[in-house]
């Protein structure tokens, strides 16, 4: 049987002796970012929060077996903070985007029928053309996840209500407690929200990416900014086996003794948030590199080529190995005379540092 069809559904429980410690380690890695935050100037704050924003909404999509171009992502991102000019653009992952910041902006405001029916309706922009979907709406049908060849599938998962109408009666309690104050700590709470939300799959498409969102909204509560300052889904990409594993095996009761215990996953849930916080600790340190970096070559001349490779190289993990002549070509669009003689002047300036030899040769940025 399902979870939802046990009688004392949705009364979670949890063990808090197990719980509590695992809850005291996720707020000491969280609380610390929103201190930190406030040492960075606008400029610096606006940074870390888009590498933060670019990480989140690449994850969001990978999860959902969708890739988006991470130039494009970043165009929205510096388009919509104000801190740049994009000049790449895709409507799909630009509506993820204006989504994540829209959700965090607007803590306080209570989540409810038409706020999350409004944000389905962001998260599609595009009606898909193979698949037929309600968007913007609850499903009015039965949602069943699957998986395996025609004839040979496997049901992981059938969700509660077959019709619109049932859909918005499991909503209405998700609702009615998500927007009732409570002494529980808003991390557990964020973790319930959580499995709640994707448990009663209210939409044809998109839930996993809801649920996330509404996570983190209550996350940005019990920090009380509006701020992203970690990419949880980063972390659930990560460990997305784990993820599915969880989920399942909550969602799937073997009898009616296990009841609604969600004690293994807010502890699942809780350690992918300190993960996450760790990750955004390192993002704040690499803020503050990049900015001692320009401070210390402030009076270095660079062409548009060079300036556009070492931006490139202090803002992103992709290329924590270096990067080689190809890839400098590749970035800037030029010829392997011009990307050597490049190179050769960062290289002479002290900006990059050579490793390697021959064809295996790559150059990482100085930091210090």
């Amino acid at each position: 049987m399902w979870i939802w069809q046990l009688k004392d559904w949705p009364n979670f429980t949890y063990d808090k002796a197990t719980v509590i410690p695992k809850l005291e380690s996720c707020i000491q890695a969280v609380s610390p970012l929103k201190q930190l935050s406030q040492l960075l100037s606008l400029e610096q704050r606006l940074d870390w929060e888009a590498a933060i924003l670019l990480d989140e909404t690449l994850a969001s999509a990978k999860i959902e077996g969708e890739l988006y171009d991470r130039d494009s992502v970043r165009s929205s991102i510096v388009n919509k903070l104000g801190i740049g000019k994009g000049n790449k653009f895709n409507q799909q992952s630009d509506a993820m985007v204006e989504l994540l910041l829209s959700a965090i902006r607007t803590t306080e405001q209570q989540v409810n029928h038409g706020i999350i029916k409004h944000w389905h309706q962001m998260l599609f922009p595009v009606a898909p053309i193979i698949t037929p979907m309600t968007i913007g709406d609850y499903r009015d049908d039965t949602m069943q996840i699957i998986s395996g060849r025609y004839g040979k599938q496997q049901v992981h998962f059938e969700a509660p209500g077959a019709a619109n109408s049932e859909v918005e009666q499991e909503m209405d309690l998700f609702f009615n407690w998500l927007n009732t104050s409570s002494n529980e700590s808003t991390f557990i709470r964020a973790a319930i929200a959580k499995f709640w939300f994707v448990t009663i799959h209210p939409f044809d498409d998109g839930n996993g990416r809801l649920s996330r969102i509404i996570a983190e909204r209550c996350l940005a509560e019990a920090e009380h900014t509006n701020l992203r300052l970690f990419s949880l889904s980063s972390a659930f990409e990560n460990h997305r086996n784990e993820y599915y594993q969880l989920l399942e095996s909550h969602q799937h009761i073997a009898s009616t003794t296990n009841n609604l215990d969600l004690t293994a996953w807010i502890v699942w849930f809780l350690s992918m948030v300190e993960i996450a916080a760790i990750d955004a600790k390192k993002e704040f340190e690499r803020v503050m590199q990049t900015t001692r970096f320009w401070q210390k070559n402030q009076l270095t001349v660079f062409n548009t080529r060079q300036r556009k490779v070492v931006t490139k190289l202090l803002e992103t993990i992709d290329f924590s190995d270096g990067i080689s002549r190809k890839k400098y070509k590749a970035i800037t669009k030029t010829t392997d005379a011009t990307a050597a003689r490049d190179i050769g002047d960062l290289v002479e300036k002290g900006i990059l540092i050579p490793i390697g030899e021959g064809r295996s040769r790559r150059y990482l940025i100085q930091k210090h």
